[in-house]
């Protein structure tokens, strides 16, 4: 689903170069103002598609009601027939769009009982940013802290909000790090110091939820519904680049809040360093590994607390971190780079991470902190399985 995503994302920026990737950051710099107002519009479109067919619901009866009359010619019952059918057309819809029903975000659900410290500093987070609301915490497999919001129906006026960590994050990341990297999610969910920017960014994966789940489901009546997500949703996230970026930017501000600017420049540091080094090292060594062993895959996760329970090396680091300094600004992803986002908060050096002592793995997963590795673990072996067969029939054809 995220590859034919990407596709679409591709053939739209071909289809309008001049509201492109590119075009669309000119604007967003040049005229911010104006790139919002098309933002907001493009963003509410969602809403106002949704709602088209109530709105037919609630106006072809007094339509119809005026329309009839005592004596009509072919053309007037020819209009009223349509009319008819424009009814019938809405109510339909509405019931299906309302019945929709989206899966909630995968993962190892997180229970407050479980891990007492780590729901103690989103207790201690939501207060500092005016209590934004979290319905579920969930680990998962993949290198990023965000929040996601599930439509509780196909309108969706109402959403359950899902804070998703991964399980690499906190392993290979210090407590402290975690921290800031939480303040600024949550701070970006409150959304204090811009409401809209927020609504706007999470909005992004609100939609794209719509398209996965057209992808999933096969029934006829979803049809006009998915045509328009298909169409809308790569739309929409292309033309929102900037304000994603500046969305991300304002949580790098959000997290002063909570933490002081050292220790948020080193988090951010951090953070990039060891997505890229998982990125362009670590994983593409696992799944190669894989493609040559004939015994079961070793569980990654495991492997990568081990190796990094240890330290990276001094000449690693310094050679990731200047292959992410000399990296061109990319017009396709929402985050901003390094430079940037220091930038942002007052630093113009990088802080370099220091040896764990302990992991955040260890010290907010506690005692389930072995459990937790192994039980995600599985889900990785399956999905790295799937990948190399992939990857190895695409090279014997």
């Amino acid at each position: 689903m995220l590859l034919e995503l990407r596709n679409r994302l591709v053939l739209f920026e071909k289809l309008s170069h001049p509201f492109g990737r590119r075009g669309v950051l000119r604007l967003a710099a040049r005229h911010p103002r104006v790139y919002l107002a098309l933002t907001l519009s493009l963003g509410l479109c969602g809403y106002l598609f949704l709602l088209l067919f109530p709105a037919l619901v609630v106006s072809m009866p007094f339509v119809l009601f005026h329309a009839i009359e005592p004596l009509m010619s072919a053309q007037d019952w020819f209009v009223v027939t349509v009319e008819v059918l424009l009814l019938a057309l809405g109510a339909v819809m509405s019931y299906v769009i309302f019945n929709m029903r989206f899966a909630q975000p995968s993962g190892l659900e997180l229970k407050q009982q479980d891990f007492p410290r780590l729901f103690e500093l989103l207790a201690e987070l939501s207060q500092e940013y005016g209590n934004p609301r979290i319905d579920r915490v969930v680990l998962r497999d993949r290198f990023d802290v965000r929040v996601l919001k599930k439509p509780a129906n196909g309108f969706a006026f109402s959403t359950t909000q899902t804070l998703v960590i991964g399980l690499p994050v906190l392993i290979t990341m210090s407590p402290l790090d975690v921290h800031v990297l939480l303040a600024r999610r949550v701070g970006q969910l409150a959304g204090q110091h811009s409401r809209l920017n927020s609504w706007l960014y999470f909005l992004r994966d609100m939609w794209a939820q719509y398209l996965a789940d057209c992808g999933t489901r096969g029934r006829r009546g979803l049809r006009p519904v998915c045509g328009f997500f298909r169409w809308y949703v790569p739309l929409y996230r292309a033309v929102s680049v900037p304000l994603a970026r500046n969305s991300e930017l304002d949580a790098d501000r959000y997290a002063l809040q909570a933490m002081n600017d050292h220790d948020t420049a080193r988090a951010i540091t951090c953070q990039e360093l060891t997505d890229a080094y998982l990125t362009r090292t670590f994983w593409p060594g696992v799944i190669q590994t894989a493609k040559q062993s004939v015994k079961p895959e070793a569980l990654p996760h495991a492997q990568m607390a081990r190796l990094f329970a240890a330290g990276l090396p001094e000449e690693q680091l310094q050679a990731t971190l200047k292959r992410i300094e000399s990296r061109g600004r990319n017009p396709r992803t929402a985050r901003p780079g390094l430079v940037e986002r220091l930038d942002c908060i007052g630093h113009r050096k990088p802080l370099l991470p220091k040896a764990l002592s302990v992991t955040a793995a260890r010290f907010y997963l506690g005692g389930a902190c072995d459990a937790c590795i192994e039980l995600v673990d599985r889900r990785a072996q399956r999905k790295l399985r799937t990948k190399v067969i992939r990857e190895c029939g695409a090279e014997a054809r």
